[in-house]
């Protein structure tokens, strides 16, 4: 954690449940704000004032799209880990950060000191890529790991702001389910559909898709009818915008769309990779185990470089504090039976962004 952490914005009951609704399937209509404000018991403007208020207080980052990254083409991933000198520290920072498919980037409690994720997509290669990254920075193969996802468990960054299901929960709850029924009877219709390849028709909708997509990941805007640029550029009707974005939705293009919280500013200011030395035979099951809890965000296989780094399961755990984190950690471990591990703070946060999908 920064020496330097900003005081945590104070949030009252009505903040905590607007976080808590809109990090997950924010409504897709021509005017969104006022489905919330129905959800809440609110006024359109009311919801849309406070969300543009903890906006500009840093608390939201960003509303946006989240894609799948199977279904719109092939990504790699790997976490590389380097020894760096205290001395060299800032030059490699910098040379590692210059780097668009490096979003994350963090200093972190051990021997291997700089931690960071190097994300390609459309085709470019994720090998060659790391070995430039090495031979700039100079930091040598003794001194790296290179661990590469071999499974994903869990990547959920959500944050619980209410410790109850609030009645606006309940409410979300069954629309989903009632969404989720109209969208299993809307496929079921849409596989009887002739579809033609390499139509012109086909073709414009892809282009539309694709502006949706591309502008959607980059961020929504925080105005009352959201939808409205991505219309324009697209030179279609916000209608047609939210019926194409409901399809990508639909579809599974789309895993989430939903504020990005900055846990931060609201207090949970410590996180930990924990990274777990598990049996092969047993990897399946404690993954699948540490995803079921929600203090865990993410969770992945690894690849282990052998007399180097055996630890094969990685999982993130945020807190409002080391000892939480440790505490979690601990019981983590009690619960699935696994006693090597490493809980590894992060010191400081060097670069965070998302994955863009060139889509």
């Amino acid at each position: 954690m920064s020496a330097k952490e900003p005081v945590p914005v104070r949030l009252d009951k009505r903040d905590k449940e607007l976080l808590q609704l809109l990090q997950d399937n924010f409504p897709v209509e021509k005017r969104p704000w006022a489905v919330v404000g129905e959800r809440l018991g609110l006024g359109e403007d009311e919801v849309l004032s406070s969300v543009q208020r903890l906006s500009a207080a840093g608390v939201i980052r960003k509303l946006r799209t989240i894609l799948d990254a199977k279904k719109v083409g092939a990504c790699s991933s790997t976490l590389l880990a380097m020894r760096v000198p205290a001395e060299r520290l800032d030059e490699v920072v910098g040379v590692v950060n210059e780097y668009l498919c490096v979003t994350h980037n963090y200093r972190r409690e051990h021997d291997y000191n700089l931690w960071f994720t190097v994300t390609t997509c459309g085709g470019k290669d994720l090998e060659r890529t790391v070995e430039e990254i090495k031979r700039r920075t100079g930091v040598p193969d003794s001194d790296t790991l290179d661990l590469p996802t071999t499974r994903v468990f869990k990547i959920d960054v959500r944050f619980r702001f209410t410790d109850a299901v609030t009645d606006a929960e309940q409410r979300e709850k069954k629309a989903e389910e009632e969404q989720r029924e109209k969208k299993a009877e809307e496929e079921r219709k849409e596989k009887v559909k002739p579809v033609v390849k390499g139509s012109e028709k086909n073709e414009k909708k892809k282009k539309i898709d694709q502006t949706i997509l591309r502008s959607t990941q980059d961020g929504v805007p925080l105005v009352k009818e959201p939808f409205a640029e991505v219309a324009e550029e697209a030179g279609v009707s916000q209608e047609e915008v939210v019926a194409r974005l409901k399809k990508l939705v639909s579809t599974g293009v789309v895993k989430r769309l939903g504020v990005s919280v900055n846990q931060r500013r609201v207090g949970i200011v410590a996180n930990a990779v924990v990274a777990w030395k598990v049996p092969a035979e047993r990897v399946e099951s404690v993954g699948t185990l540490l995803s079921g809890f929600t203090e865990i965000t993410h969770c992945y296989e690894r690849a282990t470089v052998p007399g180097k780094w055996e630890h094969n399961l990685f999982t993130v755990i945020h807190g409002y504090d080391r000892a939480s984190v440790e505490a979690t950690a601990k019981r983590l471990s009690d619960a699935v039976g696994i006693s090597e591990y490493l809980v590894l703070f992060s010191g400081e946060q060097f670069k965070r962004t998302s994955v863009m999908h060139p889509y």
